[in-house]
């Protein structure tokens, strides 16, 4: 099992040093940080640090720039796990791997779970950037560090890690990466409350932003990190966090097993 993670791990670590070693990680950084530095001069320069009532009753009384840092780094964090998990198979189709891959007696599992492991020490880095970018532009993040904000955290990976199976899925059925991550981030930084409460949104559009993880997630981090509640009083966001990670991995490894066994008879038919 071990051997598998951590062979998948250095795999993985080798080809983005060699090929990629910054790009990624600075694109991803300066998305964050733009979805701050552009909130601050509106919030600061064109509302002049004032918000009104609607919005303090729909943030629980966060000031504007602590809400966006946060929802921010979350969506850092959560389109760093979706991208290079749901790129997995198709980068290994790409380069001519897949056919090992399939022929390999190795768990399908411990390898998606090292493609985790590195994506991670890596997201963990970009998160942190844009929380300490955000810190200096007046973010409060005094109860951020605690162990319950770890907590929050690793579950919302988690759930990132599981939708991001189904996405590896769609995209090695649809042979494309870019237009279909894209559009799923762009859904996301839209209707997952990143940097407004989704209360503004249309109704039907506040339901349909359930279906994403990230939805439940920044809710229950913020609840954490702004207003310093515990877990059990956020039982409910974690539930939904945790249902959903379930169905994106039934569906995710059930869609994969079909398609890997019809990619086999096409392959070595």
């Amino acid at each position: 099992m071990w051997r598998v993670i951590f062979s998948t791990y250095k795999k993985n670590r080798i080809g983005i040093i060699r090929a990629v070693p910054w790009s990624f990680m600075v694109s991803r950084i300066v998305t964050g940080i733009t979805q701050i530095v552009f909130p601050y001069f509106i919030y600061y320069y064109f509302m002049n640090g004032n918000m009104n009532k609607e919005f303090g009753a729909y943030a629980e009384g966060a000031d504007y720039m602590t809400y966006v840092v946060l929802g921010s780094a979350l969506n850092v964090l959560a389109v760093s796990v979706l991208m290079n998990i749901g790129r997995a198979l198709i980068t290994e189709l790409r380069e001519g791997t897949l056919e090992v891959l399939l022929l390999s007696p190795a768990p399908r599992k411990n390898y998606f779970v090292g493609c985790l492991l590195e994506q991670t020490t890596r997201a963990l880095i970009e998160f942190g950037t844009v929380l300490v970018i955000g810190a200096l532009l007046g973010a409060n993040l005094r109860y951020f560090f605690s162990f319950q904000t770890i907590i929050v955290v690793l579950l919302a990976v988690l759930s990132f890690f599981c939708m991001g199976i189904t996405l590896s899925s769609v995209m090695l059925y649809t042979r494309d990466t870019y237009l279909t991550q894209n559009t799923l981030f762009v859904i996301m930084s839209l209707v997952c409350g990143i940097t407004f409460p989704i209360q503004y949104l249309p109704e039907w559009v506040q339901r349909a932003a359930q279906i994403f993880p990230l939805t439940p997630a920044v809710a229950l981090f913020r609840n954490v990190a702004i207003g310093h509640q515990n877990l059990a009083e956020n039982y409910l966001q974690i539930l939904q966090v945790l249902v959903l990670s379930f169905v994106y991995l039934v569906i995710g490894a059930a869609w994969y097993i079909s398609m890997e066994r019809n990619l086999v008879e096409n392959i070595f038919g």
